[in-house]
């Protein structure tokens, strides 16, 4: 009888090694020489066991302990035991993340400072009844907040207000004019016209002329059209450092230091329009800040509007743009080049032409260069400098005559 009951717990795959015992005793030695004998392989199974163990959150703590008795009973019964102190701390460091407040005060207030087993079983079974209690009564007080969401007088109030917000959005351009397909409601950069156009635009037609463009801003492009700001570009101390321009542009020729006209293509404004470069040249600036700016390869473009400095090309000569807080830095190591303030979306600069560095067209003499310098002297004194070799370059002081026709 005693044979029976134990084989009604044996696998089927154990059956065919104990098929031919008839005696308790001797089949309970067979089970135990074949799965509990005190070889190391054995022994070092269950320690690998009990040192992987850990408590899965949302599982039970019950289950969690019975497998943790039963593994360092077989490593009992082996011969490998471990104070009661140690199974405790043990045990303990089998639990989550989550309980680490009892760990802490399970240590902290242990009896004696003896972290016993009994101990430490005893106050994880009433942290678990603790803990389903709590989770049970949270899970009414959501339930009776859902019930008091779902009744509220103010609940279509609410939503009424979340589509007053954005009806609020959406006539934020109301008025607004977009510079592209020039209807109202939105910007240019939102413009969906302008965007399929770019998705469809074919690559390598304009490849040849790409070289010799430069590519404003692509942000709010109202500027295009706002006077005020058209205004205040019309400053000659006034720049723009702009982060989209490939290259440095102007539209003031005697701004140049040295000057070489041409035909240098075309530039691509940020409002679809294009301004011819007809020369290009350096220009050498002095900041607020006390420092010289040499711009080397600007381009002279009579039709824009704003005077620009290009982020890009400084960068590749050393210099670092820093923006932010509504204004922008210009370094070069540690010298602070310029500093400029952010308005209309745009980042200004004041910068007046050097005065050591006069401008020198290519086309003019020496003598008219001087001429001008020299706040238009009289061609009779400009020989007499020239004669004293004071006017560098300048040999014979012949002037052009302009007629006055009435």
């Amino acid at each position: 009888m005693v044979c029976g009951f134990i084989r009604q717990w044996v696998d089927d795959n154990v059956l065919n090694h104990i098929y031919n015992e008839s005696h308790a005793r001797s089949l309970w030695d067979k089970l135990e020489s074949l799965y509990a004998s005190k070889t190391g392989n054995n022994k070092l199974y269950l320690l690998r066991q009990a040192m992987n163990l850990r408590f899965k959150e949302g599982s039970s703590i019950s289950d969690h302990l019975n497998e943790f008795q039963g593994c360092f009973d077989q490593l009992s019964d082996m011969g490998v035991k471990f104070e009661d102190e140690i199974l405790g701390l043990w045990l303990l460091n089998t639990l989550p993340d989550s309980w680490e407040n009892l760990r802490v005060s399970l240590i902290s207030s242990a009896p004696g400072g003896s972290v016993t087993m009994e101990y430490v079983k005893a106050a994880v079974l009433n942290e678990e009844v603790r803990r389903r209690t709590h989770e049970t009564s949270t899970s009414k007080s959501d339930v009776l907040v859902t019930e008091n969401r779902g009744r509220s007088k103010d609940r279509d109030h609410g939503e009424f207000k979340r589509g007053k917000s954005r009806s609020k959005s959406k006539s934020k351009y109301k008025n607004v004019e977009c510079h592209y397909c020039h209807k109202k409601g939105h910007l240019m950069k939102n413009c969906f016209k302008l965007k399929n156009k770019d998705k469809n635009k074919p690559e390598g037609k304009d490849g040849e002329n790409d070289r010799h463009v430069a590519t404003t801003t692509s942000g709010d492009l109202i500027v295009v059209s706002d006077n005020d700001l058209i205004n205040v570009a019309s400053d000659e101390s006034s720049w723009v450092i702009d982060s989209g321009a490939a290259f440095h542009v102007t539209s003031r020729k005697d701004f140049f230091t040295s000057y070489t006209s041409g035909d240098y293509g075309v530039l691509k404004m940020g409002n679809d329009g294009r301004s011819q470069v007809v020369g290009i040249g350096v220009v050498v600036l002095e900041t607020k800040t006390g420092m010289k700016l040499v711009l080397k390869n600007v381009r002279h473009a009579p039709d824009i509007r704003l005077n620009l400095i290009s982020t890009s090309v400084l960068d590749d000569e050393g210099y670092m743009s820093t923006f932010g807080d509504g204004q922008c830095k210009l370094t070069k190591g540690s010298l602070i080049v310029a500093r400029a303030k952010k308005c209309s979306g745009l980042y200004w600069t004041n910068a007046s032409v050097s005065i050591d560095s006069v401008n020198a067209v290519e086309s003019d003499s020496s003598s008219e260069l001087w001429h001008r310098r020299l706040s238009h002297i009289s061609e009779k004194g400009l020989d007499c400098l020239a004669k004293k070799n004071v006017l560098s370059g300048v040999k014979d002081a012949n002037l052009k005559r302009v007629e006055n026709r009435a």
